[in-house]
C-alpha cells in the first residue's frame, strides 16, 4: 500500500468514525429526551392520581372559598390524623401537610410551578376543585433542553351529610401576609399548626 493510499485510507476512516459517533451521540440524545419525557408524563399523572384521591375522601373544602382561586388548598378530612389536609407549593415541590406533619408529594427531580386550585362547588353540600399544575424536567445533558407539561382535573367530592372531621370547630384555615395560617383538633383543643406555607 502506497503512501497516498494509507492517507487516503485513514481519511476515509476519519470520516466515517466522525459520523458514527454523531450518529450514536445523537441517538443517545433522543433516547435520554424520551426518558425524561416519560418521567414527566408519568410523575405527573401519578401525583394527580394522589391529589384526586386525597381529595375526593375529603368531607368539604376549607379553603380557598367557593368561587375563589388559590395557592393552597385546604379540605376538612374525617380522619383526626389528617385533618385538616393541606396541599401548597414550596421551592418547586408540592407539600402535603395533614394536621402539623409535612412531607413532599412530589420527587427532588420534578419541578413544579403554576399550582392553581379553583373552588368549583355548586352549593355549600356539593363541593368540587379544579387542580392546576405545570410539571418540568430537565434532560441534564450538554445541549440543554427541558421538557414541560401542564396537568388538570376536576375532582367532585363524594357527598357526606354526616361530617366529622374538625370536632373542635378551629376557625377556617387563612392566607395572611402570604403566609398560610390553620389549627388542628387536639382533643377537644384547636392548637396552632406551627408551620408555615407560602399563599398567594
Amino acid at each position: 500500500m502506497s503512501l497516498i493510499e494509507l492517507i487516503m485510507f485513514m481519511a476515509f476512516f476519519s470520516v466515517c468514525a466522525g459520523v458514527l459517533i454523531n450518529v450514536l451521540m445523537s441517538t443517545n440524545e433522543q433516547r435520554v429526551r424520551q426518558q425524561m419525557i416519560a418521567g414527566v408524563e408519568q410523575e405527573g399523572m401519578q401525583i394527580m392520581q394522589t391529589l384526586t384521591r386525597r381529595v375526593r375522601r375529603a368531607e368539604r373544602i376549607a379553603y380557598p372559598l367557593r368561587g375563589e382561586s388559590g395557592s393552597v388548598l385546604s379540605v376538612q378530612v374525617a380522619e383526626q390524623s389528617q385533618d385538616p389536609t393541606i396541599i401548597a407549593l414550596e421551592t418547586g415541590a408540592i407539600r402535603v401537610a395533614e394536621k402539623n406533619v409535612l412531607r413532599n408529594l412530589s420527587s427532588e427531580g420534578l419541578t413544579i410551578t403554576n399550582l392553581v386550585f379553583q373552588n368549583t362547588s355548586a352549593t355549600s353540600s356539593n363541593h368540587s376543585v379544579r387542580i392546576i399544575f405545570t410539571a418540568s424536567k430537565s434532560t441534564g445533558l450538554p445541549t440543554g433542553g427541558i421538557y414541560q407539561r401542564e396537568f388538570q382535573s376536576l375532582i367532585t367530592l363524594f357527598p357526606d351529610d354526616d361530617l366529622a372531621g374538625n370536632p373542635c370547630a378551629c376557625s377556617t384555615p387563612t392566607c395572611v401576609s402570604d403566609i398560610f395560617d390553620w389549627g388542628y383538633c387536639d382533643g377537644e383543643n384547636c392548637v396552632d399548626s406551627g408551620e408555615e406555607l407560602l399563599c398567594e
